[in-house]
């Protein structure tokens, strides 16, 4: 059925930086209304080199240098990063995923979540907003669209 359905998965610029520094992840921080912690800088900087990640992840990535942080400290500082905008959610997968790209953006779940990928196909985007634009759902307001694409590896 989808044979000829192409799609190109995005590298995340933040991904692509050799190691942020930790002015640059404070002035996110600031930026996004919270205060600075070592928690925190190590969190965002676990997030930001998985891309897309579990709570169980970015504890095992944050362990690394702080190996004394709970699951709960690091559940928190993701929920907290998440309300403030500073990091999104990916919904799709039966688990929680943070994704250090908050924009509204496509994801790739791979074989049944086991990976997110981010999607980018400019096409698919602008037929889900063309579509989207001036409907209305009996009692809500479209404030934007998230597509989840379910793949398996091949």
């Amino acid at each position: 059925m989808f044979e000829n359905f192409y799609i190109f998965a995005s590298v995340n610029p933040i991904l692509m930086e050799e190691r942020l520094s930790i002015e640059d992840i404070g002035g996110r921080l600031r930026a996004s209304g919270l205060k600075v912690t070592n928690q925190r800088i190590a969190v965002y900087r676990a997030l930001a080199s998985l891309g897309h990640a579990s709570v169980d992840s970015i504890v095992s990535e944050v362990r690394r240098t702080l190996p004394v942080v709970t699951v709960a400290a690091v559940y928190n500082i993701l929920e907290t990063m998440a309300e403030s905008g500073l990091i999104g959610r990916v919904l799709s997968t039966g688990r929680k995923i943070y994704d250090i790209t908050p924009a509204y953006h496509d994801h790739l779940i791979v074989d049944d979540g086991c990976e997110v990928v981010d999607l980018e196909d400019p096409e698919i985007r602008k037929l889900v907003e063309m579509h989207l634009s001036g409907k209305s759902f009996e009692g809500y307001r479209v404030r934007g669209a998230r597509l989840y694409v379910d793949v398996e590896k091949i």
